[in-house]
């Protein structure tokens, strides 16, 4: 009901479709091609909301009020050399490496899907596990993807399809190189691409993988700027990607030739007074199947674009929405004039959080903020309503004191925005004090209407999880409180539980009956970390939270800080931990599970809960390639059917999920490739 409310609120600022005053011509790098059509944006329904307060967002009428903006903000901040900091330029968070259409057609250039042959898929499909997300019905994207017949793979500028029955590699597609994320749904596979050359080329390739050996490229488009966060509900792609804006613009520094400090700072100047919405609008084109190039036109129309009455940078945070059922075709939805940090979904709702960019880039002659006071700026947050066409509709913003931890610090019920927070000064050894805070949107203000604080004081937040109306906050310094609030009156948050105990929980999963299992660090009295450790809470009584089992793994493990690599199968109890070991001991066991991995090819640590107890299952390691003793990391565990398939960057292997026997394994390239990963 208070959803309803709110967008109704805000409906009467709704606007149509851009005008012509909205247009923006974009000609691409090469001068060949260029987009004429007005407006030149691709079409997106997005009503223009809002109003204006210390947070909310500022829409524009037209590309001439937008740029006006931006060149009043640029001139407030510009330097005699640009828009850098100290003649440093802004890493892509920052501002960041520009959108090159020539680079981008290289970077591509001869990408095709490549195809191996194999047997047909089985006829039946067996349970299998998805990605562990955050939230149901939220996709999240990731390495390894798989429908129960197939394990897609990717690495290196290739994804693999291996082939369950036979653990054979049936088909590698070709895609650009650099770090990618996988969505799939149904028989369509989407892989995000963000370029190894740190260009902010985001690179979106859609693929019908209904013939899982014949996979077919349906669809490559490039969107400027670098991938804040990838997610999918219902077929429906949404990716929140931050695009730079200063680096488009040819600025000139005192070392140059001919210029000084001051000549340097009057030629900046003049760049940006007579810079077009053509150098400051984010940008994309399609590359065709056939490795033709089309046109690049501006992502978003300017009435579209939107800015916070705080400063948040010199970036476009957009979100763009890809149909994974449809033609494929990346459209973009809603941008804020602004630097994306922080993205969490629901399945109706996507909020983008910014700080203050003058906090950590003062004007001129100005010193940073955090050198004279401890206090942090204030977390922006910006809400969108997700529809089922594939638009983002601008709901509310809204501003609170602290700074979050990671996505799960956020989290929707009921249309409130729960958030959990810690205030101090960065050190880490300062006063500091932890605080769930509520948010509901009133009109098109995010207004806080409850907040509970005294929570960890003196130390920092390492993990959050809110279930319901409960929320399970771990703070860490030297021991590892674990409180427990109650939500069920969002207007009157409550600290109704607390456990100490040594050690910490870095992530925190649900496993029903009222259980609560913690993936963290063992630590000493004195808040010295041993290895990695599974803990088994009972927080059925809110107020008395009961450590009640708990195994030691040793080493660390990716699921610590990538709860994408944390696997949890209620159907049999079984957990699996990709696990480094030589980073901590667990005296407590001998041998310490993470002991039992030997080699450099990486392996997981498979343990399982029995109704109240966790118990050890063994150990599965990958098969090495070198011996220089390089690390080359188990990255996921998938279980389809009886078994347990586990996933590095050069093999998968297949496992009987009880006794850990394998039955089959497949690898590719070679030891330089892959042998020694961070080396």
């Amino acid at each position: 009901m208070r959803r309803a409310l709110a967008l109704a609120a805000v409906s009467i600022f709704a606007v149509s479709a851009c005008s012509e005053e909205g247009a923006v011509t974009i000609t691409s790098v090469s001068g060949s091609r260029a987009s004429s059509a007005a407006p030149s944006a691709r079409p997106m329904s997005m009503p223009r909301t809002g109003g204006f307060g210390s947070s909310r967002l500022q829409f524009f009428e037209g590309c001439p009020s937008l740029l006006d903006h931006l060149k009043k903000e640029s001139l407030e901040r510009v330097t005699s050399w640009g828009l850098g900091w100290n003649g440093v330029p802004y890493p892509y968070w920052r501002g960041g490496i520009m959108f090159d259409q020539a680079s981008a057609m290289e970077s591509t250039a001869g990408v095709a899907p490549t195809v191996a042959r194999g047997q047909a898929a089985p006829a039946t499909v067996p349970d299998f596990s998805g990605t562990n997300t955050q939230e149901v019905g939220v996709d999240e994207g990731d390495v390894v993807e798989t429908d129960g017949t197939s394990v897609f793979v990717v690495d290196m500028g290739k994804v693999r399809v291996v082939d369950v029955e036979t653990a054979a590699v049936v088909a590698v597609l070709e895609v650009p190189q650099g770090s990618q994320q996988l969505l799939l749904d149904g028989q369509r596979l989407l892989v995000v691409t963000q370029p190894a050359a740190g260009a902010a080329d985001t690179v979106v390739s859609l693929f019908d993988v209904a013939d899982s050996r014949k996979p077919v490229l349906l669809e490559r488009s490039h969107l400027e700027g670098r991938v804040v966060a990838t997610r999918s509900i219902d077929g429906i792609a949404r990716l929140v990607l931050t695009a730079p804006l200063a680096d488009r613009l040819h600025f000139v520094a005192p070392t140059q030739f001919g210029f000084d400090e001051v000549t340097a700072k009057a030629e900046n100047e003049r760049v940006i007074r007579e810079s077009t919405i053509d150098d400051w609008m984010p940008r994309i084109f399609d590359e065709g199947t056939d490795g033709g190039f089309g046109p690049m036109a501006s992502a978003l129309n300017c009435n579209n674009v939107a800015a916070p009455s705080v400063f948040a940078g010199l970036g476009i945070s957009w979100i763009a929405s890809i149909d994974m059922r449809g033609a494929g075709l990346p459209m973009g939805t809603a941008g804020v004039v602004s630097n994306g940090d922080t993205v969490y979904a629901s399945t109706s709702d996507i909020y983008v959080t910014t700080t203050s960019w003058d906090y950590y880039n003062p004007q001129p002659n100005q010193s940073r903020q955090g050198s004279q006071t401890p206090t942090p700026p204030p977390t922006l947050v910006h809400q969108f309503s997700l529809s089922a066409d594939g638009s983002a509709n601008y709901v509310a913003s809204g501003q609170f004191e602290g700074r979050l931890l990671n996505q799960f610090s956020m989290s929707e019920l009921d249309g409130d925005l729960r958030v959990a927070v810690t205030v101090d000064d960065y050190t880490g050894v300062g006063t500091s004090e932890s605080f769930v805070k509520v948010l509901r949107p009133i009109g098109s203000a995010l207004t806080e209407i409850g907040s509970v604080g005294g929570l960890g004081l003196t130390e920092q937040i390492q993990a959050v999880r809110f279930l319901g109306s409960q929320a399970y906050v771990v703070t860490f310094r030297q021991t590892d409180p674990l409180y427990v609030i109650d939500l069920s009156d969002p207007s009157a948050p409550k600290a109704v539980g607390e456990l100490k105990m040594p050690g910490y929980s870095a992530y925190l999963h649900p496993v029903g009956d009222g259980l609560l299992l913690g993936v963290g660090q063992a630590a000493t009295d004195t808040g010295t970390v041993l290895g990695t450790q599974l803990v088994l809470f009972d927080v059925s009584d809110p107020a008395n939270p009961q450590q009640i089992s708990a195994l030691p793994i040793g080493g660390r493990s990716d699921a610590e800080w990538d709860h994408r690599a944390f696997l949890y199968w209620p159907a049999d109890g079984t957990i699996v931990l990709p696990t480094s070991p030589g980073w901590g001991t667990c005296p407590q066991l001998t041998p310490c599970p993470a002991s039992l991995i030997t080699g450099n090819a990486g392996g997981a640590v498979v343990a399982t809960l029995t109704g109240r107890t966790l118990s050890l299952v063994g150990v599965v390691q990958h098969q090495s390639k070198n011996t220089n003793g390089c690390w080359n990391p188990l990255q996921r565990s998938i279980v389809i059917g009886d078994e347990l398939a586990t996933v590095g960057f050069d093999q998968v292997k297949f496992s009987d999920r009880t006794t850990l026997a394998e039955r089959a394994a497949v690898a590719w390239g070679t030891p330089d490739q892959y042998g020694c990963y961070y080396g």
